[in-house]
């Protein structure tokens, strides 16, 4: 392990991200340790790229301040697994820029976000390959737009005490959250992302995809045009505690393609565009408790529609629900048709005049709800709005299974090629 590196002296002098990689890079050289990062406002031409076995600290909340993005459309036919690209106006990138590849028939994990390693004449060359076929006539492009945090496959590393500043307005162009966010992770194990304020990115705030084993904590995630939090594609074993995800374009939380057994606790998710929470296909296994939810646009929680399985075995227990659903009405927390095994307990709800606060519609079974309150009064059958043949029971469910990060099952991640995981422990 290497003893503590601090960037802006030295052989890591400079304001840019690039003192800040070097930094990282060598403390991983070594082995691991930790890159303090002083107080100031560092230029981010590219992403900084969490190590394995890396700690990065922020002394005197740094700003991470994304630079403005130039783009160009892509003048070739460019190929899947390619690591290349041509643009009709080269002299807009540079070596060390981070860039993301795309066109109208690619979206989501078909863009690719990658590091111009090279240039020869009109080529430039990428640290990692295309994702997709990317076609001129499907006015194909290159933007310099990256996440301005982001761990790829790595493992034990963590990130606090930064702000990180998107700069919209004055960036314009939008980054979706497969690809990145203002911290990304993907296809990591072990992180630690706390104490980081997260702002004016333009998508969104946080996002990890492909992941086991990361905890958030103690982070600000306001003013960004996506979602706040991004638990997604089939990530499991996680916790969100203590976060503050408000002012935000779209949810305060999207629980996205199955991600399982997490926790959500002790946050503030408010005033966000659309739901506080949103769990949708695949999403179970979840303990979601001590929350206040206040103020969005869409309910305070939002059971999605699911092709065949959606939010199951998710125990909502203990949060504070008042007046969410500001645009169009509707209840504080809706459960969508066809749901299995969701138990409501202990909330305190503050619906607006004439809401309900929970709405079930057709087709939902196992659904029980306990000990709530409606504005003040102990929660009354006629507090929720029930559709069809749906099954609720006002009675304690007799056996709810165990959920949170702490039920996943040895073998339960699989599905990302992992076969045995370890005993539950938080990152730290």
């Amino acid at each position: 392990m290497s003893e503590a590196i601090t960037v802006g002296k030295g052989p890591y002098a400079g304001d840019t991200n690039q003192a800040i990689q070097k930094a990282v890079d060598a403390a991983a050289a070594a082995g691991g340790g930790t890159v303090v990062v002083p107080a100031g406002t560092w230029r981010m031409h590219d992403a900084l790229h969490l190590r394995s076995g890396v700690r990065v600290v922020g002394r005197g909340k740094p700003v991470l301040r994304k630079v403005p993005s130039v783009s160009s459309r892509i003048l070739d036919f460019l190929g899947y697994g390619h690591y290349e690209f041509t643009v009709a106006e080269p002299d807009r990138f540079r070596v060390g820029m981070g860039v993301h590849l795309l066109d109208d028939k690619s979206g989501g994990f078909y863009t690719t976000v990658a590091t111009i390693t090279a240039r020869k004449g009109e080529l430039f060359f990428l640290d990692r390959m295309l994702n997709h076929d990317y076609h001129p006539r499907a006015r194909a492009r290159a933007v310099s737009v990256f996440s301005l945090v982001e761990g790829a496959d790595v493992q034990d590393a963590s990130v606090e005490g930064l702000v990180v500043d998107g700069h919209y307005p004055a960036e314009t162009f939008r980054l979706n959250g497969c690809r990145g966010g203002g911290v990304f992770l993907i296809g990591s194990q072990r992180v630690r992302i706390a104490d980081v304020e997260v702002r004016n990115f333009h998508g969104d705030a946080i996002s990890f995809q492909q992941c086991v084993d990361v905890a958030v904590v103690d982070c600000w995630l306001h003013h960004n045009t996506g979602y706040g939090l991004h638990p997604g594609s089939g990530s499991v074993r996680y916790v969100m505690r203590r976060v503050r995800s408000h002012d935000n374009g779209e949810c305060g939380v999207f629980y996205c393609l199955r991600t399982t057994h997490s926790r959500l606790e002790d946050c503030e998710l408010a005033d966000n565009g659309k739901a506080g929470i949103s769990i949708g296909t695949r999403d179970t296994d979840h303990l979601i408790r001590n929350n206040t939810i206040c103020g969005n646009a869409q309910p305070g929680v939002l059971f999605r529609s699911a092709q065949r399985r959606g939010g199951e075995r998710t125990l909502l227990r203990a949060n504070t629900l008042a007046g969410n659903a500001v645009e169009g009405g509707g209840a504080e927390v809706v459960l969508s048709g066809g749901l299995r095994a969701v138990w409501i307990d202990a909330n305190t709800f503050e619906p607006a005049e004439g809401r309900p606060a929970l709405r079930v519609a057709a087709g939902c079974r196992g659904i029980c709800v306990t000990g709530n309150t409606t504005n003040g009064a102990p929660q009354a059958p006629a507090d929720v709005t029930v559709a069809g043949d749906s099954e609720v029971r006002f009675e304690v469910p007799a056996d709810f299974p165990a959920v949170g990060p702490e039920a996943l099952p040895p073998d339960g991640a699989r599905h990302l090629k992992v076969e045995t995981l370890p005993a539950w422990q938080e990152p730290q």
